[in-house]
This record gives C-alpha cells, structure tokens and sequence, in this order.
C-alpha cells in the first residue's frame, strides 16, 4: 500500500507537531508519522514545559520569546476555539546568587530583545511568594559545609513566562494540524527510507505501507539516530538519549503562590503542578544530564530514590516551612542532548531530500512554535502570524557550536 505528501514528518511530539501545524496551515500536504500509541508519549509527556527567554545566545533568546508569544496567544496561534493549553503566566524567578549589577546587567541584556524582565530584591520575594526563602548561599547537598543563610542581593524575574501543560498543547497542535488539513498517524513506526534518483523519496513503515514525499523531515526525538542511520546520514553532532528524573510532592494552600523557580543555589527546578495542589521539582546541574540510555524504548520511567532525596532536600531549604511529609512520585523521561553545545541541529542535511531536526536538549518544548515556523518558512518561502524571524541556519548542522555560559538545560 503506497501514500503520497509532500513532506513526511518522522515523529508527532512537541516538535514534529508543531512542523506539521506550521507546514498545512502555508497549505502544504504533509503527513507525520509517530510510532506511539497517542501524543506525548515520547519526550514530550514528561516534559517540565517551562516557558522562558533567558538564555546566553541573543538569537536563541529572540527564538525563545517568539515561542513565548505563542503560548501566550495559544487559541489565536493555534485556531483552536477550546484549546488544552496555554501559558500559565505565573512568572519565573532566577535564584542566581548573583549581585545586583549582573541581575541589572540581564534585565537590559534581555530586555534588548523584548522580554518582559525585571530585577527584584529580597523584600520583593517575601511580598510576592512568603513561602520562599531569599538564602542566595549555595546549599552543599553532601553536608560537608556548614551552611549559613544569607539573603541574595537580586533575583531576576521574567514576569512574562511560566510553563504550560505539554500533553495538552501537544494535542492542540495535531488538532489544528489536522484542522488545516494535515495528517497525523499513530502507531506508524518507520523501519525503512524509500530512495529514488539518488535521494530520499519517503518512508516504509512495519505496517507495510509506504509513504511517498519530497521531503522527509526526522522529528523523531530520543529515536533520531535510528532514523538517520535507515537514510544514510553521517551526523557530526553527537546526539544521545538521556535521562532526566523529575519528583512531585504536595504543595499546601496555605503556603501562598509560587513562581516557576530555576535556583542556582540549590541545582532545582521547581514549579506547581496540577492546579496548585502539587509542586514539580527537578534538577539544574551538569550532573543531572549524564545518564545515557541506549535504548530509549527501554529505561527507568521512575526518579531514583537517591534523586527524590536529594532533591526534595534542596527545595525544603528553598521553602523552609515545607513539612516534610506527603506522597512523593515522579517520572523520568528523555532528553535527546547535542554533547557538543546543547543546541538542535535543524535543517537540511548531505541527504537530498532527508531533514533534521533533533538534539534539542531540553530545551524543545519552549522553542516548538519557533522551531515550526523556522523549518514551515524554509520549506516553503512564505511567511504567517506569529512567525519568528530567527533564520534556519542558527542551528544549521555545518554551523560551528553556539556559545553557551553552560552545557546543560541551562544554556
């Protein structure tokens, strides 16, 4: 059985959909493929999905804020009367440890580009969060180092992010794919690359059904590799499947609001979790992306118990009054790193016909609608609403590595 596109997309979470939305909506045929069940069931279904623009690389930066507008705007960006998500426009807090001149320093740098940041003092914490403790001195987890709070002089705050619920806005962009006239197939696991002429010409699936295209674009995620090695690619980037844990605990009403937080004093994340009623709490430090998986069909789903620990005894120092009692659970999922700079590679590649966009490094969910259009306008040649103007080739495969202040989610 044979099927025709003019683009097939390999995988249909965060990324892929958000290529297929951006594509059917400049009215190109294009079908995605995904070899799960339903959506999210990849990286994208434990994704923190934070929404931030802080990072070291001003078009990366600009990238961000342009998938920020998007969330901020979901029903108008997507055409969805009702959709499932949304920015969940709490704000983020940076606990940097950081004096006031460097937060003053961000505020301009990132305001340059449009992002809603201001810099906040110790008072401006207790008035807006009371839970939170403005202790600015790193936490030593060993126990080795006394530890003596002190409150930070600044914190950065972009009073413009906040995160969003993944599974939901991953449903939203196959539903307003499909609405402009998309295709999105579950349970379609490609095993093999149609050539014709010297170049990519389609997929084979288990199923036996061939799809015929143009254009093939790998939005595979932690699969990637398989997918590049069926069309004969020879990727220079190093690109590896790996795990990341993230714990949730209850969160007491009476404790007040929280913001998303990224503490650097602590190495965590945190931010509320269904509703309010929860909070989610992950890891910031190098050494929380270093566990690679070989097989991403096949890993621990659940936080270590030696993560969970230590991890909930950073947020207890960040939130002191948190008694520590309550169900804890968690869930670990996948980020597929680029080991060279933590940045995707996308675009077109030495296959003719065969694209890539992979590697995002945790980075993916925040930058989907950006990474959409990015890939959508250089197919295509035109433009639409909430398009960036951030050019495909920042993350172009022959590119040197970005500069980034660190290797990680970070960056």
């Amino acid at each position: 059985m044979t099927a025709g596109a003019d683009v097939v997309v390999v995988g249909a979470g965060i990324i892929g959909s958000s290529i297929t939305y951006q594509l059917a909506r400049r009215g190109v045929s294009v079908i995605a493929v995904d070899k799960g069940n339903g959506p999210a069931e990849g990286s994208t279904g434990a994704s923190s999905s934070i929404c931030r623009a802080k990072y070291t690389n001003p078009e990366v930066v600009r990238l961000a804020s342009h998938g920020l507008r998007a969330f901020g705007n979901w029903g108008e960006f997507t055409g969805l009367a009702e959709p499932r998500s949304g920015l969940r426009n709490i704000g983020v807090l940076w606990i940097l440890g950081a004096d006031r001149h460097d937060v003053a320093f961000e505020v301009t740098r990132l305001g340059a580009h449009g992002v809603a940041v201001e810099g906040l003092g110790p008072g401006d914490i207790a008035e807006r969060w009371p839970a939170l403790s403005t202790c600015s001195v790193p936490f030593d987890m060993t126990g080795q180092v006394e530890h003596v709070c002190a409150p930070g002089e600044a914190y950065l705050f972009e009073s413009g992010g906040g995160y969003a619920d993944p599974v939901g806005a991953n449903q939203d962009l196959i539903d307003a794919a499909r609405a402009q006239g998309g295709e999105v197939r579950f349970k379609s696991r490609v095993v093999g690359v149609v050539r014709r002429g010297g170049r990519v010409a389609g997929v084979e699936q288990a199923d036996g059904v061939t799809i015929e295209a143009d254009l093939v674009i790998n939005a595979a995620g932690p699969w990637c590799n398989q997918l590049n090695d069926l069309a004969g690619l020879d990727l220079r980037w190093t690109l590896t499947p790996t795990r990341i844990q993230t714990v949730y605990r209850p969160w007491p009403a009476d404790l007040g609001p929280l913001p998303v937080g990224i503490d650097f004093t602590t190495g965590t994340y945190f931010r509320p979790e269904s509703g309010g009623q929860q909070v989610m709490v992950g890891g910031v430090m190098p050494e929380d992306e270093q566990e690679i998986v070989a097989d991403p069909d096949s890993f621990k789903m659940v936080p270590d118990a030696d993560f969970t620990q230590m991890k909930l005894a950073a947020f207890h120092h960040r939130v002191p009054d948190l008694e520590a009692r309550g169900n804890v659970s968690g869930i670990a999922g996948l980020y597929t790193i680029n080991r060279e700079d933590v940045h995707p590679v996308v675009g077109p590649t030495d296959v003719d016909g065969f694209w890539v966009a992979n590697g995002f490094s945790g980075h993916g969910f925040k930058l989907a609608p950006a990474i959409g259009s990015m890939v959508a306008r250089a197919v295509t040649g035109t433009t639409t609403g909430f398009d960036t103007d951030v050019r495909l080739d920042l993350f172009s495969i022959d590119r040197d590595p970005i500069d980034v202040a660190v290797k990680n989610v970070l960056a």
